[in-house]
């Protein structure tokens, strides 16, 4: 691993009861996370019927992806492993490395590749298609929203939702995901993304394991769960 090296003493497991992590999903349902050919399975938004319907995102494009993320760190977590099924190498800028060390540990051991890196380096140019590349921007000075991204590239960039500078940033990406909710994220999220009176009624209320999914004039409530597997590897 290139840029940070952890040392053994700093390599905790995060306290999950601190994260109020959602159970994961039942066993012998959905217990693979999947992908096609729209991208990477997120999650699932209520169906008409009595089952719940896949919802995937083409994160990984000949463009690049900016997703602003106001979301419980596990949410994080998860999206930046479920990338790796996509073949996607990892980059995570972080000013804190004890954070993030368990998730890039666990990319290691499940084939993937991932670099922690210091405040000092840079992510990859630019990703390939069967090679993409993933930026976990949580580091102050690295503006994932404004930074170059190249082709087949995407950044998730951690930022507080309900700051006065939020819209800018929300309207500065192409998707964001945020839960909870409260009156001024939702208003924040009107502004930037032009919502109509029923979607923003549809940011209250989330569960413990639910985010919204919004861009401009749509937005998705959207359940993510960990899958026993991820429960497994990446929490327990």
């Amino acid at each position: 691993m290139s840029g940070w090296q952890l040392p053994a003493e700093a390599r905790v497991t995060p306290e999950v009861d601190d994260w109020a992590m959602p159970s994961p999903m039942a066993e012998p349902t959905r217990s693979v996370v999947r992908t096609g050919p729209s991208g990477l399975l997120l999650g699932t938004t209520p169906g008409t019927g009595t089952e719940p319907t896949p919802l995937a995102v083409r994160i990984f494009r000949n463009r690049p992806t900016r997703v602003f993320l106001a979301v419980p760190e596990y949410v994080s977590w998860l999206l930046a492993y479920r990338c790796i099924s996509l073949g996607a190498h990892l980059s995570v800028m972080a000013t804190d490395p004890g954070r993030w060390g368990r998730l890039v540990r666990a990319v290691h051991d499940s084939g993937g590749s991932a670099d922690l890196l210091r405040p000092d380096q840079s992510p990859p140019g630019s990703g390939r298609p069967y090679r993409p590349s993933l930026v976990v921007d949580d580091i102050a000075h690295y503006d994932g929203s404004q930074e170059a991204l190249g082709p087949w590239q995407a950044v998730l960039v951690s930022e507080n939702a309900a700051a006065s500078g939020a819209v800018f940033q929300l309207r500065s990406c192409d998707m964001a995901l945020v839960g909870p909710c409260d009156a001024r994220v939702t208003e924040n999220l009107r502004r930037a993304y032009a919502l109509s009176p029923r979607q923003v009624r549809d940011c209250a209320g989330l569960a413990e394991d639910e985010v919204v999914l919004a861009m401009p004039r749509r937005l998705l409530r959207v359940q993510v769960p960990p899958t026993p597997t991820e429960y497994r590897v990446l929490f327990s």
